[in-house]
């Protein structure tokens, strides 16, 4: 790892626990935490959030993936556990979906809800590493740890410090349909067109870089 990569890791990880920390990493521990610990982390620093990533949408993920790597290994019953389980959280994905779906340029179907299930910082590439701009940075995540969202971008942008979200959104009609005909396929023991239904709820995500400053607005019930 060069030593600008590992500056840009290292930026990447003193942001993030100010910005992302509270969308994030409580959903990524959601294996060893229970649901409701996970919601009400989530709940008492909605405030400080930039992008809101939805639990449900990152286990229906999960679960899709899952159900195909079980029918790669030739467990149908484990397939089918999987395809259920998907079927039953992109469900709730739909369900609170205007908590989390972003307003974005839809590049599929224009009446669906692109909901955010994963989110990640991003430094630009050409970003120089100087003992000034660290100082910003340490700043600027002084700021965030205390919710402080607008002085933080006014920190970052005074320290020229290019930031920006990179965020996975899985559009929920879609995928709902999708789940709900490989369950059905699995059931009736069509494997092959069960996992290329599958697959196709995983081609239908889109991946949107925003800078933090001009994140998306979640998106208005109609």
């Amino acid at each position: 790892m060069s030593k600008k990569t590992m500056m840009a890791t290292a930026i990447v990880a003193a942001l993030s626990a100010g910005m992302v920390a509270s969308a994030v990493t409580p959903v990524l521990a959601a294996d060893t935490q229970t649901k409701d610990a996970v919601t009400q982390s989530q709940d008492k620093t909605a405030e400080r959030d930039f992008i809101k990533v939805s639990e449900d949408a990152l286990m229906t993920m999960r679960n899709v993936r899952g159900a195909r790597l079980a029918i790669f290994n030739g467990s149908p019953d484990k397939a089918q556990t999987y395809a259920d389980a998907a079927t039953a959280r992109v469900a709730a994905t739909l369900k609170d979906a205007d908590k989390y779906a972003l307003d974005i340029k839809e590049p599929v179907k224009a009446d669906d809800l692109f909901v955010p299930f994963d989110a990640s910082l991003t430094v630009a590439d050409d970003f120089v590493p100087t003992e000034e701009k660290m100082k910003h940075i340490a700043k600027a995540s002084e700021h965030l740890h205390k919710g402080e969202k607008k002085e933080a971008m006014e920190v970052l942008k005074l320290g020229d410090v290019d930031v920006a979200f990179a965020v996975n959104l899985v559009p929920v009609k879609f995928a709902q349909q999708q789940i709900a005909e490989a369950g059905k396929l699995v059931g009736e023991g069509k494997y092959y067109e069960a996992n290329l239904t599958l697959k196709a709820v995983e081609d239908a995500v889109v991946v949107e870089t925003f800078a933090i400053d001009f994140v998306p607005k979640v998106k208005a019930k109609k």
